[in-house]
């Protein structure tokens, strides 16, 4: 018998808590997995906790800094970030372009010539790619020794069938001024809307979910839903399950959703979906049996020579995650369909390099390790992606379904922005101009 609801939402990560937050009216929460939380989860290894993959929380948004804090209590730290670049055998602060002083002469002058150029002839030919506009606007020397092999091995994509439209705000271009004077004496100047965040003291990331979590109807898990009959608006569920929904919100991955609508889906937004590209990321959790290995937060990797692009010290946000003296590293490795990362003794390759890198010592004692896969961790902006995405999810409202998060709205979205996400989709299947609580 098939039980009616006025709305289900399937997904309970950060969207979809939010979404059920912010909900005035009955509904349901559905989980397919065993634990809430999604992307924003985090993992327990004999004694540490890792988050699955970075997460920090900054916003400029007022609500969500206010639901943020409301949510988190005092359970709430800020943190001046400390991020680094590892290039050509140095560390030099983050962003790159700001802070290029350690760098050997002859990169620096290759990237301020650049620069330069770039700056002469910045809006001759609107770049058409990702690649075009991290040369047209950094010029062929950044573009050479830091932007490009970095953000190749983070999309695990060719930088030329990627579009640009996401990265506003997301990638510091400071004044040539600033960059001059940053490659001749080293600087303190902080850039990007994470030059401060959030941290919770306890709990790590999956503290925010489940201080949503609390806040919300228990979150059914295990259910994993397999097809969604438009016509009766009916949700069936692998384990035998069937509900009814007026309206349905949907954290899943697009290509996933449209995937279990079966009949009735027009070609073309079958087609949309299918062209969609994402990437898979791959931890290496570490746990080391020797105390402040480093005092930085994260450290970005650019270097072909180096198969990781990120490391990020999870006791350096919190020294609640690790039991005392000891520390905590996550190393983050991307591929996709087109670059693979060989799992053939990952771990034993990961220390290795941390070895080489100076981040271990070949005594320490590593006390815990594993690795773990986010799949899929970023959507790939497509050169079409904003007409493709906008299409999708305009058919999707017109069905009475709501789609909202990173995957449910195909976008790269930050904690903050899903939160707002889940809250707009809260709005839509209400019909509501403001669905604000009062906390």
């Amino acid at each position: 018998m098939t039980r009616v609801n006025p709305h289900l939402i399937l997904g309970a990560g950060v969207a979809g808590l939010s979404a059920a937050f912010h909900l005035r009216e009955p509904y349901r929460i559905f989980e397919a997995t065993d634990e809430y939380g999604g992307v924003a989860g985090s993992l327990k290894i004999g004694g540490f906790l890792f988050d699955h993959a970075i997460h920090v929380l900054y916003t400029r948004d007022p609500y969500a800094e206010k639901l943020i804090r409301y949510l988190l209590h005092d359970n709430f730290q800020k943190h001046t970030r400390s991020s680094w670049v590892y290039s050509c055998g140095r560390y030099i602060q983050y962003p790159y372009q700001a802070h290029m002083y350690g760098l050997p002469d002859a990169v620096i002058k290759d990237n301020l010539e650049g620069l330069a150029v770039a700056i002469e002839g910045k809006n001759k030919v609107p770049p058409a790619n990702f690649e075009e506009w991290i040369v047209s606007t950094f010029g062929p020397g950044i573009a050479r020794n830091f932007m490009i092999p970095f953000n190749e091995k983070v999309w695990a994509s060719d930088l030329r069938t990627m579009g640009f439209d996401w990265i506003a705000d997301r990638v510091t271009v400071p004044d040539f001024n600033d960059v001059l004077e940053g490659s001749r004496t080293p600087s303190t100047t902080q850039y990007g809307p994470n030059a401060e965040f959030w941290y919770p003291r306890s709990g790590g990331m999956s503290a925010l979910t489940t201080a949503l979590a609390k806040q919300v109807r228990p979150v059914e898990t295990g259910m994993r839903c397999v097809m969604i009959d438009l016509k009766h608006r009916q949700a069936y569920f692998e384990k035998g399950e069937c509900y009814g929904y007026s309206t349905l919100i949907s954290t899943l991955p697009l290509p996933r959703l449209i995937s279990l609508l079966g009949e009735g889906v027009p070609d073309e937004i079958r087609d949309r979906a299918a062209a969609l590209r994402s990437n898979r990321v791959i931890t290496v959790n570490i746990g080391v049996a020797r105390p402040n290995i480093s005092n930085m937060h994260w450290v970005y990797l650019p270097d072909r020579d180096v198969e990781f692009h990120r490391i990020s010290f999870p006791t350096n946000f919190s020294d609640s995650v690790a039991p005392p003296n000891t520390s905590s590293i996550l190393v983050e490795y991307s591929e996709s369909d087109t670059r693979t990362i060989s799992r053939k003794d990952l771990i034993e390759r990961t220390i290795a390099t941390l070895i080489k890198l100076n981040i271990l010592e070949p005594e320490d004692l590593v006390l815990c390790s594993n690795s773990f896969v986010i799949d899929p961790a970023y959507v790939i902006p497509n050169l079409d992606h904003k007409e493709a995405v906008k299409e999708i999810l305009s058919w999707l409202r017109s069905v009475g379904i709501y789609s909202c998060g990173r995957f449910g709205t195909w976008e790269y979205l930050n904690m903050d922005h899903s939160l707002l996400s889940g809250k707009e989709a809260a709005e839509m299947a209400t019909h509501a101009n403001a669905v604000a609580v009062e906390f």
